[in-house]
């Protein structure tokens, strides 16, 4: 089945980076580029990922007409102080103005990106920027833990010892907090950083959690089709001037047996509140997750990380605050 396109595409998504800065000419062309060469959907979810303050009252309204119909918000934080410290270049305010204006032009279905267990972060901090966030009515919000990576200001500050970072323990009530809170304010935690209103959970996203076929196109861009998973050149120069020459630009290739297939569609699967049918792997890979991780799934299962509901396999209240350590076990196996 490589190579052949589906019936028509249901989603697209145009990110990362700032892709906002774009003039409105340029968007048009690229969404004119896409819409000509690949079958959407009428009613395809289109997202525009932005950061705040990036946006004008006559950017907004161009980005309604040309059919864009969700925008994703790299908030992160509501406290300017905070803001700072992540070396984001917006403001609170920032934020605020330009959610009035995304509103006001026709574009209410916002998704904001929020990060916890920041440097310094105090459980009040957490739960003042959340509360702030939620009154603004975004549709979906994502909550992201913080990631030290290694190479990076905070990494080489936490190799240091300078770095002071957030409890284990407080990391876990900064979790429970935030899924009694949201749940409480109308909001499905259907995936475990995710969170969104009834009909509103990322179209986009769930394709990757159920690891469902996509193509990335652009510098850096992945895509996964068929048996095989391949990322484009990140170097712009050797992008353009191998798309010149006629050449894929692509850098990096990798082709997954059938039993690789299943351990990723699972691991990924388990992100999801309503974890995966086992039944449906089984139809989809032609292999019993059993015959492959019978014990690794006892042993979870022994100790109440995952548990088997009218079929599916999903992560128990104890496996989400855990969950590296479960999706692990189908990592390697395979």
């Amino acid at each position: 089945m490589e190579g052949l396109l589906p019936d028509a595409f249901h989603s697209l998504y145009i990110g990362g980076g700032t892709p906002s800065i774009l003039t409105t000419q340029q968007l048009t062309r690229l969404l004119e580029a896409v819409r000509h060469s690949f079958p959407i959907t009428p009613d395809a979810e289109v997202t525009l990922e932005i950061n705040p303050g990036t946006i004008s009252e006559q950017d907004g309204a161009a980005w309604h007409r040309l059919g864009i119909n969700r925008l994703s918000m790299g908030v992160q934080s509501l406290d300017d102080q905070l803001l700072v410290r992540l070396d984001r270049i917006h403001s609170v305010r920032d934020v605020y103005r330009t959610v009035e204006i995304a509103q006001r032009v026709g574009l209410a279905n916002l998704s904001f990106d929020l990060m916890f267990a920041l440097p310094g972060q105090s459980l009040d901090q957490w739960q003042d920027s959340l509360i702030r966030a939620v009154d603004l009515q975004p549709t979906h919000i994502s909550c992201y833990e913080l990631t030290i990576e290694p190479g990076t200001r905070y990494g080489c500050l936490y190799d240091e010892g300078k770095l002071e970072v957030p409890s284990e323990d407080l990391v876990i009530e900064m979790m429970e907090w935030t899924q009694t809170y949201l749940s409480g304010r109308g909001y499905v935690h259907y995936e475990i950083s995710n969170y969104a209103l009834p009909g509103f959970k990322s179209r986009h996203n769930q394709i990757y959690w159920q690891n469902r076929w996509y193509l990335g196109l652009g510098v850096a861009a992945f895509s996964y089709w068929g048996q095989r998973r391949w990322g484009n050149t990140a170097h712009l120069g050797q992008y353009t001037q191998w798309i010149a020459n006629g050449k894929l630009p692509e850098s990096s290739t990798e082709v997954l047996d059938v039993r690789g297939q299943l351990g990723e569609t699972v691991m990924l699967g388990l992100r999801l509140a309503e974890g995966v049918s086992l039944a449906e792997l089984q139809a989809r890979f032609g292999i019993s997750v059993w015959e492959i991780w019978e014990e690794e799934l006892n042993v979870l299962l022994r100790q109440g990380l995952v548990e088997l509901v009218r079929g599916r396999l999903r992560l128990t209240a104890r496996g989400l605050l855990l969950a590296n350590q479960v999706q692990s076990a189908f990592v390697g196996s395979s």
